[in-house]
């Protein structure tokens, strides 16, 4: 599952799954909560309204005589803090929010060996979430109102023997059971347990299956296809789950128009009503926050303010930190902040601050690896993973004693691959990929397609923003008089890389490269109106902060970007 959970302006849910009931009961929004330290409290969640129903995600790690873990991410320490949010889960309750805990994801340790352990499990989740009694409650005194099987992992077996042992509880209090199937329908893993017909909740992840034909792509033929597959299935409430934006996941997000108008689910789905309104205002403010921003490249100068400062303009959208220039082969891994701080003496731990500065203000925040000088090259497949994991423990949600940016979570990592091999590029994007659906990733190529370095790895379909750089390749960029180059150049980029949106790549100032830069007014009158109708266009990436602060490029084309 796509587990990042966003709202736009407070916290971000990422996944949204609106009921179209089978029945004639009143639709409702379900959402999953708990993989983003950015997202708000669980219960600044039930404070909007706007759900009816909560999926605390996720216990990861239990059966095979496992010792369970829940995994927040960086909410509540489980072992220490996380007992706090009992009274979130009252409170919520309290607005008549169903709070369930979501079992299993995408990753995690997880299995059923046996019925036995199915009901070791089940026992286990009744005494320490539900209504029984345990000395050690994660979650606190709290009584969850069920369990959400959301299993994406190991095999079909013995699930239905814990819904069965789940559901037994309920003669002594209600146990409300929900499940998280993938839209091919049957459900490789939760096919036996949905048939059992005691589950409450049935949403669908109609995304992230696109060769399955069973989610939203051209039209919505597949999905409506797939949907009456899966109302047979003995639940009273079916779901349809989608994801709150392009970058919630991989594939298979409606625009909410789509949504309202073309698919006419009221109609189509047979469902007698629903409740959409609350759900729209918070999806469309994050769809229409997907319009045209700017990218700025940061670190590469000391004279170019603080990253609090920059994100402090309201001109970004996006900051690169520039750059991690040293890392593969075995070398120990070095980041260049220019006379931003020192790594060495762990000066650049400062930079936690204008993160966190930055990401609450919606910006997203990448470190940049690469760059035109420094010493970098992935040696295998193997040494791809290392730096995979490396960057995930040392910038990402991983853990490290060591981070050379301190302690907050970077959104994710940017790639300027400028020197060396074009070799195993795309591996180490498949392996931060792996780490996180949410795990934003980033390229900026040179212009000339397909690029010599990147062209493999953006081929995985895996990159989320791709900021082609238009400048110092004068086949591709623009000549003064001469925007025919740039232009067709971009149809190119646009048309043949499957990446969510393409940029615009440029020098802030004519300093700023050897060559490529446009002026405002060239770029406003007669490059933007035309790229901008290209359904990839992200927007304008810069280089540099520098440069800019001293050409007010950005102020200049910020209205028109």
């Amino acid at each position: 599952m796509a587990a990042s959970h966003s709202i736009a302006s407070a916290f971000v849910l990422s996944l949204l799954v609106l009921s179209f009931f089978k029945s004639s009961q009143a639709a409702g929004i379900a959402t999953y909560w708990g993989q983003f330290t950015d997202e708000g409290s669980l219960a600044e969640a039930c404070a909007t309204g706007n759900y009816q129903f909560v999926n605390i995600a996720f216990l990861t790690t239990f059966g095979n005589n496992q010792a369970p873990v829940l995994n927040l991410a960086g909410h509540c320490d489980p072992g220490v803090t996380c007992n706090r949010f009992s009274t979130e889960i009252s409170t919520c309750q309290s607005q008549g929010v169903k709070v369930l805990l979501s079992l299993g994801g995408e990753r995690g340790s997880y299995s059923l060996v046996s019925a036995e352990d199915a009901r070791s499990v089940a026992n286990y989740l009744w005494n320490n979430f539900l209504g029984g009694q345990s000395s050690s409650r994660p979650l606190g005194d709290a009584i969850l109102d069920g369990i959400d099987f959301d299993i994406e992992a190991g095999t079909g077996q013995y699930w239905d023997e814990l819904a069965r042992t789940l559901s037994g509880f309920s003669s002594q209090r209600k146990v409300y059971l929900s499940a998280a199937p993938q839209c091919p329908f049957p459900d490789r893993n939760l096919d036996t347990a949905i048939q059992t017909g005691l589950f409450d909740y049935v949403w669908i992840q109609f995304y992230n299956n696109p060769a399955a034909q069973c989610q939203y792509g051209a039209n919505a033929a597949d999905l409506l296809a797939s949907w009456n597959r899966w109302t047979s299935v003995p639940s009273n409430q079916i779901f349809l789950g989608i994801p709150a934006s392009e970058s919630a996941a991989n594939n298979g997000y409606i625009p909410p128009d789509v949504l309202m108008s073309q698919l006419k689910m009221a109609t189509k789905l047979k469902a007698p009503s629903l409740l959409l309104s609350l759900f729209f205002v918070s999806l469309q403010q994050t769809y229409l926050a997907e319009g045209g921003g700017i990218a700025i490249y940061w670190g590469q100068n000391g004279n170019e303010g603080t990253l609090t400062e920059t994100c402090a303009t309201g001109k970004f959208s996006y900051v690169n930190i520039a750059f991690l220039n040293k890392f593969g082969n075995g070398q120990t891994p070095e980041i260049n902040l220019a006379g931003h701080c020192n790594p060495a003496t762990n000066g650049c731990t400062i930079v936690s601050d204008g993160i966190r500065y930055c990401q609450s203000k919606g910006i997203k925040v990448m470190l940049s690896i690469g760059g035109g000088i420094g010493s970098y090259s992935l040696a295998s497949k193997a040494d791809a993973k290392n730096v995979s994991s490396y960057l995930w423990n040392n910038f990402l949600g991983g853990k490290s004693t060591s981070r050379p940016l301190g302690n907050a979570t970077l959104d994710g990592i940017d790639f300027d691959i400028e020197l060396g091999s074009n070799q195993y590029w795309d591996d180490l994007a498949r392996y931060l990929k792996a780490y996180y659906k949410n795990v934003y990733l980033t390229g900026a190529p040179q212009c000339p397609f397909p690029d010599n370095y990147l062209g493999g790895a953006l081929n995985t379909g895996l990159f989320d923003y791709v900021w082609v750089q238009f400048y110092n390749n004068p086949p591709c960029q623009y000549t003064t008089g001469n925007t025919s180059n740039i232009l067709s150049s971009w149809n190119r980029w646009t048309t043949s890389v499957s990446a969510r949106k393409i940029f615009l790549g440029l020098p802030a100032a004519p300093q700023a490269a050897g060559s490529g830069f446009i002026p405002a007014d060239v770029l406003t009158s007669e490059i933007l109106p035309v790229i901008s109708k290209s359904a990839k266009y992200g927007g304008v990436m810069l280089w540099s902060k520098y440069w800019d602060d001293q050409s007010g490029y950005s102020s200049s084309i910020k209205s028109s970007v």
